[in-house]
Order: C-alpha cells, then sequence, then structure tokens
C-alpha cells in the first residue's frame, strides 16, 4: 500500500490543495480498510484451517488409544472383567451415598 502526497507545502492553504489532501486521506483510509479487510479473512481461514488440524490429530490419537485399550482387553479378558467390576462397586458406592 502506498499513501500519496501529491501536495506540496506552498499549496497547502489553497482550497483546491484542501480538497485535493483530503481526497488523498479519504484514498488512503479506504486502503487501510480493504487492507484490514483482507488481513482479517487471511487470518479467519488461518485459524480455521489449525482448528480443523488440531481436531483431526485428537481423533486421530484418541482412536489410537482405543485400539491400544482394545489390544490389552483381548489379551488380558479376565483382568478387563476385574477392572470393569471395581469401577462399577465404586460408582456404586459414589451413587448411594
Amino acid at each position: 500500500m502506498q499513501f500519496s502526497s501529491t501536495t506540496r507545502a506552498s499549496d497547502q492553504g489553497t482550497p483546491s490543495a484542501r480538497s485535493t489532501a483530503a481526497a488523498d486521506v479519504g484514498d488512503n483510509v479506504q486502503a487501510l480498510r480493504d487492507d484490514i479487510s483482507s488481513l482479517a479473512e487471511s487470518v479467519k481461514r488461518l485459524a480455521t484451517e489449525q482448528l480443523g488440524s488440531s481436531v483431526g490429530d485428537v481423533q486421530d490419537m484418541a482412536k489410537e488409544k482405543i485400539s491400544d485399550i482394545e489390544a490389552r482387553i483381548r489379551r488380558n479378558p479376565s483382568q478387563a472383567a476385574l477392572v470393569a467390576a471395581g469401577i462399577g462397586f465404586v460408582f456404586g458406592l459414589i451413587l448411594s451415598r
């Protein structure tokens, strides 16, 4: 983005110079608004992409942990049943109070 500086110090007192300067300021303000809007869209897009990536990573980790737990249950079904019974007993005690 470039700011225009078409007015000279000697011209700043004339009405046409002031209107030209005002038009330049207006153009610069509009250019800034456009740049800010573009930047906001870029930040939004980047945040959405990173959030989607993070959600995918968490889902992959959860699937991996579930697979690990299922494999442990298959290797030691009696131990898994005892752990489940113990957890159920503890929840039963907590909920009965």
